[in-house]
Formats: structure tokens, C-alpha cells, sequence
């Protein structure tokens, strides 16, 4: 008589004595790990040559809520530890980046349009 591997296996199976059949359950992995996130306010801002603008940094998922502020582009103004930013002498599009300390990989950019001190939607009526 002839038997098929699944025939043999459980034929085996059935013949061990009950104690050494040990079926452990799977142990129960949390997936709901909570991710780190930061959000900057406000989001986008116009500056003035040479002005400041105040950001705020909100770090969700973690117990510290510790921030390193940074100016993405090379003389694209200051910004200190605090949250604010000093534009630069020169207009264009910089990026403030809000980074969590505790969670390098958490961070969030700010878009900064510099302008001349001229330039403001009143002035753009005028023309």
C-alpha cells in the first residue's frame, strides 16, 4: 500500500503521544506603533527683505517635543531655536525645516517667499 507525504505526516502525527503536541499561540504584535510627525505654523509665509516671521513647530507621537530649526538654503536667512526667521537681504523662495530631535527623520518644511519691502498686493493695484 502506497501513501502520500501528507498521509505519512499526519499518520505520525496522530500515532505521537497528545503531551508532545504543542500548538503555542502566535504571540500578539502591536502594529499600532504611533509615528512621529511634525507640522509647521504656518505653512507658507511672505516676508520682507530683512523682516522676521515667527514659526511654531508641533511634535505629535513622542514625549519630547524638542526642535532643531534650520534654514534649508545657503543665505537663505536665519532662524534661532525659538522658531524665528530673519529673511536675507535677498528675495526668493527659501525653506525653514522644523526637525524632531528625538526623530531626525520626522520633519516638516515651510515655504518663505522674500520680498522687497515694495512689493505687496496693494502696490500690484496701483499699476
Amino acid at each position: 500500500m502506497w501513501m502520500s507525504h501528507f498521509q505519512v505526516v499526519l499518520t505520525v502525527a496522530l500515532l505521537l503521544p497528545l503531551p508532545t503536541l504543542r500548538f503555542a499561540p502566535a504571540p500578539r504584535q502591536s502594529v499600532k506603533e504611533e509615528s512621529v510627525s511634525v507640522t509647521i505654523n504656518p505653512p507658507e509665509a511672505t516676508v520682507h527683505v530683512g523682516q522676521t516671521q515667527t514659526f511654531e513647530a508641533i511634535v505629535r507621537g513622542t514625549q519630547s517635543t524638542g526642535i532643531r530649526w534650520a534654514v534649508e538654503e545657503r543665505n537663505g536667512g536665519r532662524i534661532t531655536e525659538d522658531g524665528i526667521y530673519t529673511a536675507p537681504r535677498h528675495v526668493g523662495l527659501y525653506h525653514v525645516v522644523a526637525t524632531s530631535e528625538e526623530n531626525p527623520a520626522a520633519k516638516a518644511v515651510a515655504k518663505v517667499t522674500v520680498v522687497t519691502e515694495y512689493d505687496s498686493p496693494d502696490s500690484q493695484k496701483l499699476r
